[in-house]
């Protein structure tokens, strides 16, 4: 019996068990009101992972605990909605030595980012009243994961208490969240146009930017996220109908009175403000991981020098 083949969670904690990385025991632990829809939840996350998971796991890395989560900031609920909330959705693994975070679509299925948080980066761990998991790290950043489960958020915070005591780096090597390449899963700095190690190519924010603020949504279509690029290229669209297009159309009419240049100015200025927004923002979320470009690198490709 593996991941693959179990129908229901109970099925990888009894009987005949093939190896896995995963502490199943603590995975699908039943403490507490609703443990069992919450190990169903974990075990629909864990089937909809498991198989690019095993892919970025390290030899004898074990993953002991996972749990769905957001982290959505005040400026990206403003400009980007309930949006953002899907761009930003996350798989967080607890394994060995360090938090994966894996994006995951709305039906928690595997996507391409992936990034991590070292246990040697973070400061604290906890539960905080209006719901959310909270992750300060060492060199100051603090994440707030939202939608996750009270229960788990207790959990995780009682699990990591011992361990961020036990292996905080000192100062000097302090380390935040790192992107990893979604080629050959090994961590990259930065936002090169390819991995060091794998030479796998990677989609420019600033390509991105750039795409984006020519015509709102091209940029978002480039980086993948195919359904906030079809509702930035429509919103787009009726803008410029609506201030370029039609009113052009109407001079062709003799009988048209003529708007004033102010009129144009404004209409120039509004598509101005919405273009620059849409670079900002997608360069913004272009920059949560690396986004891979073109196809996987062949085995054994030569690594590229490292930049000093």
């Amino acid at each position: 019996m593996n991941v693959e083949t179990a129908k229901k969670f109970e099925d990888l904690l009894s009987g005949p068990i093939d190896p896995a990385p995963y502490d199943y025991a603590m995975l699908f632990k039943a403490d507490g009101f609703f443990a069992r829809q919450r190990s169903k939840n974990r075990f629909k996350l864990l089937k909809g992972i498991d198989a690019k998971l095993r892919q970025i796991l390290r030899p004898d890395e074990r993953v002991f605990f996972m749990t769905p989560g957001t982290t959505v900031s005040v400026g990206e609920h403003f400009f980007v909605g309930w949006v953002a909330h899907l761009l930003n959705l996350r798989a967080l693994v607890f394994t060995t030595d360090r938090v994966l975070l894996l994006a995951i679509s709305s039906r928690h299925r595997a996507e391409r980012l992936v990034s991590q948080i070292p246990y040697t980066a973070i400061a604290s761990v906890a539960s905080t009243w209006s719901g959310v998991c909270r992750v300060k790290l060492l060199n100051k950043q603090t994440l707030d994961f939202q939608q996750v489960p009270k229960a788990d958020r207790k959990f995780l915070a009682d699990f990591l208490a011992g361990i961020v005591k036990g292996t905080n780096a000192p100062f000097e090597r302090v380390q935040g969240l790192e992107h990893l390449c979604p080629h050959c899963y090994t961590m990259v700095p930065a936002h090169p146009p390819a991995c060091p190690a794998c030479r796998g190519g990677f989609k420019q924010p600033n390509k991105a930017a750039l795409l984006s603020f020519i015509f709102p949504g091209v940029g978002d279509w480039y980086l993948g996220h195919r359904w906030r690029a079809v509702m930035q290229l429509a919103g787009a669209t009726f803008l410029w109908l609506g201030f370029v297009i039609f009113p052009l159309l109407a001079l062709l009419d003799p009988e048209y009175e003529r708007p004033p240049v102010s009129f144009w100015a404004t209409n120039a200025v509004i598509l101005l403000v919405a273009h620059t927004l849409d670079a900002v923002m997608t360069r913004h979320f272009a920059l949560k991981g690396h986004h891979p470009h073109g196809p996987a690198p062949a085995a054994g490709a030569v690594p590229l020098p490292l930049r000093t």
